[in-house]
């Protein structure tokens, strides 16, 4: 069963090449890409809900090559794949690029995370798939990654920013870890000069401490905000603390604790800051989570 799970990395491979930009008001081809998506989607049911883990990697691995084949079909970068209920799709403000992203919870508890970024172009096709690696990643708070060394997340919200004429994307995700602990991550997607994705950059300020991404571990019947506020400028996120001294560092007990840090941009760097509400104008919409 492992080498199954492991040979799932490797249908996400696929050659790769470079067109213009594709028109967001054609719908030209929607009709048979739409074939797909009821495939897709009742696979991607069977993903979260197959009654045991043989049925759920036989549904990851035919929804990866039907994912594959649908994003071939010109002006698929167009469709919005609503159906697919259970798969993170997010898209960038300058429509450069979608990411799609989605687990496979496995018997153990533990989940497994997939993803494929499809390139806007017009008349050719371009995916990275992305391999979860989470697992093997020495120092991940310090690492800078790549698509096939990726820490593996259920993205939910993207924001994109300039820094010296390179245009960068913040990534905020959500990993189930077990069923202990979830885990909650900010990291910054760019793009080498090949088109190469990126994930990671030393840009998180965290009290002097510069992290290529802030990874936050906490008690799995906890609830944490992370969220990039787009009126405030800043990234918003829930202390997280122990309920006593002596549970330090285990971090199945962390909870949050009722305040809120954010980071700033400056100077290049996103500066973590303490206490958001001796500055906030409405101190009650943090609260909402």
């Amino acid at each position: 069963m492992n080498r199954f799970v492991i040979f799932l990395t490797f249908v996400l491979s696929i050659q790769e090449s470079f067109a213009k930009v594709q028109n967001a008001k054609d719908t030209t081809n929607f009709d048979s890409i739409r074939n797909y998506e009821y495939q897709l989607e009742g696979l991607s049911n069977n993903i979260i809900n197959g009654e045991d883990q043989v049925t759920r990697i036989t549904s990851t691995y035919y929804f990866i090559q039907s994912l594959k084949e649908v994003l071939k079909i010109k002006n698929s970068f167009n469709y919005p794949f609503n159906a697919l209920k259970t798969v993170s799709i997010l898209k960038p403000e300058d429509q450069k690029f979608r990411i799609f992203t989605w687990n496979l919870l496995l018997d153990s508890g533990k989940y497994m995370y997939f993803g494929v970024i499809q390139m806007n172009t017009k008349d050719s096709f371009r995916i990275f798939g992305l391999y979860d690696s989470s697992k093997i990643i020495k120092n991940p708070s310090y690492a800078i990654l790549n698509n096939r060394h990726w820490m593996g997340a259920l993205y939910y919200q993207i924001h994109t920013y300039k820094h010296k004429k390179r245009t960068e994307y913040l990534l905020m995700g959500w990993d189930g870890e077990d069923s202990r602990l979830n885990r909650k991550l900010i990291e910054v997607l760019w793009f080498d000069i090949d088109g190469t994705p990126k994930f990671g950059s030393p840009v998180f300020d965290n009290d002097g401490d510069i992290q290529s991404r802030m990874i936050f571990t906490f008690s799995e019947e906890a609830t944490m905000l992370l969220r990039y506020d787009k009126d405030e400028k800043i990234i918003v996120l829930a202390n997280t603390v122990p309920p006593s001294p002596n549970l330090k560092g285990m971090f199945q007990y962390y909870l949050p604790d009722g305040t809120y840090d954010f980071f700033k941009f400056q100077k290049g760097f996103w500066v973590r800051y303490e206490y958001l509400f001796k500055d906030a104008k409405d101190p009650q919409l943090y609260r909402k989570e």
